[in-house]
């Protein structure tokens, strides 16, 4: 049986799905997974067949609209989502015509966030197995520890109920272009909320995210399976490593501070490097500062770059943060899981979406200072944040919940439950 796996997104959506396609290689069945065309590298050595989309993400992310959809002064994830839908709506046609041509030739079809719609309008009137992935709790929940789009994070109320269903509905707007697209060519109606929720709830759904991080919400519908993180066996399989220059320093004097924000632009990359570099040298620590799509080069210093940092590219956070001090990073959630997992303290500067929520979630679970929203950054705030991160009782936190997330076999849970569903019969 070929199944096809559909990793729409940034970096976060596309590897933990590279985890659960080689679990279920081990169990015998033929693997695809499909990403942007520039995502390849993520994919690469896992064994999974890599089927490219006919576009790039990651360059609409670094320029022009990404960045303005991500820049100024946003004040919640509702707005910054609106403006990203532009960039989902560009490329709502390829991605219509890439998923069909790669549905038509797969068994089984495990969907993300931002092809659910997409995948379940194709498969209307279809016995085509479909399952649902996700990597933050989305589901509509008044469960304010549970949900990632609540207006009250840490208590029950149905003002969290409200409000995550009314992000729901924004999230619908952002990604239905393709969908739309596919319901327009099979002669069906456009779908509304109320379908889209009832499809969504009546699919078998997989939430990779710990417990020891995300509590069960009571609420959620009885589709959803929530196992632990989904991390590969083997280092990610970027083709720079952990080269020779990050090796000599981090081999030299103690762990250094990490600060990046993956695929998140900023508006202000030199103000960032400068601010950062300042800060790590007040407070005597080494650091590695990873470019990212935020740009945030040493180059942009415009001097000597001193000894103690280090600028890199793409470098696999399974192998390089448990050699670190602190994890600076903008809370996405593969980030924010890799940082858990390694068992270091954290500071989180959210940017969009669910990062607020993986921002509370840090300090709830004593390993991290409140998040420090991206609008919000400056130098005194990211001091202050760094010196409760690299606190005694920070440091115990995130040596207690690492070892608790080590112990979880996230994505072989995940493969497991993928084969009870297919083997069942129809």
């Amino acid at each position: 049986m070929r199944v096809l796996l559909l990793g729409m997104g940034s970096r976060g959506d596309v590897q933990p799905l590279v985890a659960l396609g080689e679990r279920l290689r081990r169990g015998g069945y033929a693997v695809s997974l499909a990403a942007p065309a520039d995502l390849g590298h993520v994919v690469a050595g896992s064994g999974v067949d890599f089927e490219p989309f006919s576009f790039d993400l990651e360059g609409p992310l670094r320029d022009g609209l990404g960045r303005d959809s991500l820049r100024g002064s946003g004040r919640h994830q509702v707005r910054e989502a609106r403006l990203m839908r532009k960039v989902m709506a560009e490329r709502g046609a390829a991605l219509a015509d890439d998923v069909t041509r790669l549905v038509d030739g797969a068994d089984a079809v495990v969907s993300g966030a931002l092809t659910f719609d997409l995948v379940d309008s194709l498969l209307v009137g279809s016995q085509k197995p479909h399952v649902y992935a996700i990597f933050a709790p989305v589901w509509p929940s008044a469960h304010g520890e549970s949900v990632a789009l609540g207006l009250l994070p840490h208590r029950r109320s149905p003002l969290n109920l409200w409000w995550s269903s009314l992000a729901g509905r924004v999230a619908l707007d952002l990604f239905r272009p393709a969908g739309d697209l596919v319901r327009s060519r099979k002669g069906l109606p456009r779908r509304t909320f109320r379908t889209y929720s009832a499809a969504a709830s009546g699919t078998p759904t997989l939430l990779g995210a710990s417990p020891a991080v995300v509590p069960r919400a009571g609420d959620w519908p009885p589709a959803v399976r929530q196992t632990g993180f989904w991390f590969r066996d083997t280092p990610t399989g970027d083709s720079n490593g952990v080269g020779d220059e990050l090796e000599d320093f981090l081999g030299r004097d103690g762990p250094p501070a990490y600060v990046g924000f993956g695929s998140m632009p900023t508006p202000d990359p030199d103000a960032v490097v400068h601010g950062v570099v300042d800060v790590l040298e007040s407070l005597g620590l080494r650091g590695i500062v990873s470019e990212g799509l935020a740009g945030l080069s040493l180059e942009r210093l415009g001097r000597d770059l001193p000894p103690h940092v280090l600028g890199v590219g793409p470098t696999p956070h399974d192998e390089l943060f448990p050699r670190c001090s602190v994890v600076v990073h903008h809370g996405g959630a593969g980030t924010t899981a890799a940082a858990v997992r390694a068992g270091v303290p954290q500071v989180v500067v959210p940017h969009a979406a669910d990062q607020p929520y993986w921002g509370r979630r840090m300090a709830d679970l004593g390993v991290a200072a409140p998040p420090i929203a991206r609008k919000d950054l400056t130098p005194a705030r990211l001091r202050a944040a760094l010196v409760v991160a690299l606190s005694p009782e920070a440091r115990r936190a995130a040596y207690l919940l690492g070892e608790r997330v080590r112990s979880e076999d996230g994505a072989g849970d995940a493969a497991w439950l993928v084969d009870a569903y297919l083997s069942r019969p129809v």
